[in-house]
Order: structure tokens, then sequence, then C-alpha cells
């Protein structure tokens, strides 16, 4: 069992269009804050057009809940991060995995 002693926040994203026509994004919490245990992955770069972007992969270790999917985001430190994938582990109703990109990036 992995230690879980970082709150993280996991949000639905809704988008309306607003008087102007103009989009704007809104991000709901699904659930209070939930404990989860948080590491880093990889540090990427892409070298695309002349510039240099780091691709910060993470892995979030929580509980197990079924509301949780890939349309999600999940916010930790004020840094928001999209869920690429979900991992159940087998079935079992244990922990799931949360893998995140930092948003943005």
């Amino acid at each position: 069992m992995k230690l879980k002693d970082k709150k993280i926040e996991v949000l639905a994203v809704t988008t309306a269009k607003d008087a102007e026509g103009f989009t704007t994004e809104t991000l709901t919490p699904i659930a209070p804050p939930l404990w989860a245990y948080f590491r880093q992955l990889s540090g990427k770069e892409i070298h695309a057009a002349m510039s240099v972007q780091a691709v910060e992969e993470v892995l979030f270790v929580i509980n197990w809940r079924d509301d949780i999917t890939t349309a999600h985001v999940v916010r930790y430190r004020g840094v928001l991060y999209d869920i690429s994938r979900v991992d159940v582990f087998e079935g079992y109703k244990g922990d799931i995995g949360v893998w995140a990109r930092k948003r943005g990036v």
C-alpha cells in the first residue's frame, strides 16, 4: 500500500457560451478533496518549432471510485492535470491509478 498523504481535487469540466458567444470553461468538484499518493513519472521534452516544451506526466493513486473518467481534471497544489488513463487494477475495489498530464503544455 502506498502512502496517501496528498490532497487532490477531481473536477468535472463544463463548457458554456456566454452572451457574446465566447466559450467559457467551468471546473466543478465532483467530490470533496481526496487523499492520494503522488509520483512524477517522467520528464519528456518535445522539440517543436524551435521551442522546447516539457511534458509532465504524473500518477495519482486514490481509494477506489467508479465515477472518475478521462473527461475529468485533477487539481494538485493549484496545478491542473488532464487525466489520460484510469487503471482499476484488475477490477478489484481497492486503489485506482490515475495517470495525468500537466494541463496547457
